[in-house]
């Protein structure tokens, strides 16, 4: 969107105020391609601390209030999962460009329906696979599509942390009723498969998974609102828990790949430790979260560590240098530029889906079956599919 040879920054609300919403707030303005004008949340007294706090001017307890001004360009969705899909419907409809947090939906029909929805609007929609923002995770990406690793046999990892690893840590993502039936492979599962697919450009078709709740019991607070990251205090109460603390995942592949991933919120010592390797025929390459600027490359005779280099920014400026580690926070304002530079450049969403540009809604929906097929595996004691 230009005004007089000027590239206009688009006008961008964000819908909730917990953990990851300020952070949206921070990337919006870092991409240089947009403004955040408002931001809402459920609780009157919060949202106004919290808009004071990022330096937003207006705020609101009433999300509809936002969806509904023209003004508005995108709208963030960064609420609990059971309001991502009514959400981002609402937004379609009104004419605004989403982007919503993972998981994209409580399950697969409720994904496939938001995707037919976005399809129609002619808006764009991004889905928040963080990750995929990361230099040397496009850097990985590369070079298995250049053939550099032979054909691919196996993929594996792990996404482990330890904040839920106490029976007394408290988090809405808890509650199925706002969480949803799966929570840990929801919640960060989504984000190793979408990475696992994106880097070794294979796609994952059939699921064998063991899902486990060590705590069967835990204490919820009968009062006041627990963020993220936030352990219980004041009165409390103890709940049952259906929802798996760990899952241990096989999987096989379209092209006959295999894999596997351990999945938890519960190993302790672990803060946000995601580790992918994807081994071929003739070599292997390894990425962690917690030493991001690097890939480990190895062969049968040796281990090659490749560092980012100094031509390899995110898309758009401005960017660290190499020897300045870019972490979560930049890839998260990467993972948005493209997708707020498709929007201002007039491209159409279809060319921008076409080009992996961004994580398409129907790339959230891909991860949303996955979590399907792994409560189904482990319900039923079998491989699941992800299309059944």
């Amino acid at each position: 969107m230009t005004t007089g040879g000027t590239v206009r920054r688009l006008r961008a609300a964000v819908i909730g105020t917990g953990f990851v919403g300020p952070f949206h707030v921070d990337a919006i303005r870092r991409t240089g391609l947009g403004e955040v004008v408002a931001i809402a949340g459920s609780d009157a007294g919060r949202t106004a601390a919290k808009a004071a706090a990022l330096g937003v001017e207006r705020w609101t307890a009433d999300a509809a209030e936002l969806i509904a001004d023209p003004s508005i360009d995108v709208i963030h969705i960064c609420t609990p999962n059971a309001t991502h899909v009514s959400l981002a419907e609402a937004a379609l409809r009104a004419g605004r460009h989403v982007v919503v947090e993972k998981p994209l939906a409580m399950d697969g029909e409720a994904a496939d329906r938001l995707v037919d929805v976005a399809g129609i609007s002619g808006r764009h929609a991004m889905v928040a696979f963080t990750y995929r923002g990361y230099p040397m995770v496009r850097r990985a990406r590369a070079v298995v599509g250049a053939g550099e690793l032979g054909a691919i046999r196996l993929v594996h990892g792990v996404y482990l942390q330890d904040w839920l690893a106490e029976p007394t840590d408290w988090n809405w993502r808890i509650d199925p009723v706002a969480g949803g039936a799966s929570r840990a492979v929801a919640d960060i599962g989504t984000h190793w498969f979408d990475t696992a697919e994106f880097i070794s450009g294979e796609r994952i078709e059939a699921v064998l998974a063991d899902l486990a709740t060590f705590m069967p019991l835990r204490s919820r607070p009968t009062a006041g609102s627990v963020e993220a990251f936030a352990g219980v205090s004041g009165p409390t109460e103890s709940v049952e828990i259906a929802s798996e603390d760990a899952a241990t995942i096989l999987v096989r592949f379209a092209s006959g790949a295999r894999g596997a991933c351990v999945i938890s919120q519960v190993s302790v010592g672990h803060k946000n430790a995601f580790e992918l390797e994807v081994g071929g025929a003739s070599r292997s390459l390894a990425w962690a979260q917690e030493s991001p600027e690097r890939l480990s490359v190895r062969t049968r005779d040796e281990e090659t560590i490749v560092v980012r280099d100094r031509g390899e920014a995110g898309p758009g400026v401005p960017s660290l240098p190499a020897g300045h580690p870019e972490g979560w926070a930049e890839a998260l304002r990467d993972l948005l530029r493209p997708f707020y530079a498709a929007i201002s450049d007039g491209a159409p969403p279809a060319a921008a889906v076409a080009s992996a540009a961004y994580p398409s809604l129907a790339d959230g929906a891909r991860a949303i079956h996955f979590v399907d097929a792994v409560l189904r595996s482990s319900r039923e004691g079998r491989w699941a599919a992800l299309d059944e």
